[in-house]
């Protein structure tokens, strides 16, 4: 099996671009994976309600629904590498926060600093990849998501081992938080290469030099199409497929996010698992991530996004209904393990579509991208929100069919009508 380009030594600067992507993704959500995975079980320790902590999980993705659309204009703007060595340096003041975090006020700061960063970042490193000039997309978005994911499942499994091993003390794994968080400031800086100048106009250079030697000219200025006018493509809310696109992410991200960050309550209080065996949960993970991803990536480029535009509404629903029919160890193993499944299948081509959209966007590509992932984390935000509501007021069940609900209904109102709209 041959080493994927981006990790190869050497290279031009978007190989070294991509995998800056690659390594910083891992190691942020290596480190903020630990985050997700104790900040629940902590926020408990502190006397939290089950709804205070769903709006905890919340308030991350909240704060990018405000700043996500900023930052695509400040990608537009100011180019990518600014404002992705802006993501995560604010991420590492994240991460050096958590000591201070010993109240609920307190992790509700840390979160809203978490949300800047995430807000930063995306729409700052899907620019980096769709202007690398790689032609396949599918691939490389699932080496970057798959590192990511990677890191997150990964982290999940170191965090509940050293919970485990320090007897629940919280600021060791504060402090592997803020060592780790420096690596994606340094990658960044290091391979995420400046914005080149712009060469000169041609006919306007032409047109210099022959005024230089003393003869007439007629200059015949060129206006730029893309200045001249907007392409529909560029306007989300105009643009039938950009408006399916929102849709998608917006259910997608609601219905996966129910039980993502509340997965390790779950796994505590319908099933009693301690800190280490959902670790091990966690742990089963990265294999379906190291095969799932891959593929899917793989199947993007060679027969298009579309056909597994749905797979995460198919597995959100089927995990929702194995949780609720069998609330075990081996049931929430399995559950999750779809989860996972239907992640990892869904981001290679999820990332293809908006860098697609970003190319046919022209100079507004960054607040095209921005505003499309600001859909996702509108679903993000909502999605823990709703799942604390529906299991505090309803119960369990309540929370779980409806979760199952909106799966179904993701994959015949959104997926199916995307699949049927022409790029």
């Amino acid at each position: 099996m041959s080493v994927p380009r981006v990790f190869r030594t050497g290279g031009s600067p978007p190989d070294h671009a991509l995998r800056a992507v690659v390594v910083e993704g891992f190691t942020t959500r290596l480190a903020f994976g630990v985050v997700i995975f104790a900040m629940p079980l902590y926020a408990r320790q502190l006397g939290m309600s089950l709804a205070e902590i769903g709006v905890l999980v919340a308030m991350k993705p909240l704060v990018e629904l405000i700043v996500k659309p900023f930052m695509g204009w400040t990608v537009d703007r100011w180019g990518a590498r600014r404002g992705y060595l802006t993501a995560v340096t604010v991420r590492l003041v994240a991460s050096m926060l958590l000591f201070t975090a010993a109240t609920p006020a307190s992790l509700y700061l840390v979160r809203l600093v978490q949300g800047a960063a995430s807000a930063a970042r995306d729409p700052a490193s899907i620019s980096v990849v769709a202007g690398s000039g790689t032609r396949k997309l599918g691939r490389a978005f699932s080496i970057s998501f798959g590192a990511k994911d990677l890191g997150a499942v990964s982290a999940g499994a170191l965090g509940g081992l050293l919970l485990a091993m320090s007897g629940n003390d919280f600021r060791l794994l504060w402090g592997f938080v803020v060592a780790v968080s420096f690596v994606p400031v340094l990658v960044v800086w290091r391979w995420v290469p400046r914005p080149e100048p712009r060469p000169p106009d041609t006919a306007a250079g032409k047109a210099a030099d022959t005024a230089a030697a003393g003869e007439p000219v007629a200059v015949r200025l060129v206006k730029d199409p893309a200045r001249g006018r907007a392409d529909p493509g560029s306007r989300v809310f105009r643009d039938s497929r950009l408006r399916l696109l929102c849709a998608l992410g917006l259910l997608a991200g609601m219905t996966a996010h129910m039980t993502h960050g509340l997965f390790p309550l779950l796994a505590a209080e319908i099933a009693g698992l301690s800190p280490g065996q959902i670790g091990g949960i966690y742990s089963a993970s990265v294999l379906v991530l190291l095969v799932v991803g891959p593929l899917a990536g793989l199947a993007a480029d060679r027969f298009g996004a579309m056909p597994l535009t749905g797979a995460r509404a198919v597995a959100n629903t089927l995990s929702s209904l194995l949780y609720l029919v069998f609330p075990t160890a081996a049931g929430l193993l399995t559950g999750r393990l779809v989860d996972v499944a239907g992640r990892a299948a869904f981001r290679p081509p999820w990332g293809s579509l908006l860098a697609q959209a970003a190319r046919r966007a022209g100079p507004r590509a960054g607040r095209v991208v921005a505003t499309l992932d600001t859909a996702l984390s509108v679903g993000e935000a909502l999605g823990p929100i709703i799942a604390a509501l529906l299991w505090d007021v309803w119960g369990l069940a309540a929370f779980l069919l409806v979760r199952a609900g909106l799966g179904i209904a993701t994959e015949l109102v959104v997926s199916r009508r995307l699949r049927h709209t022409a790029l």
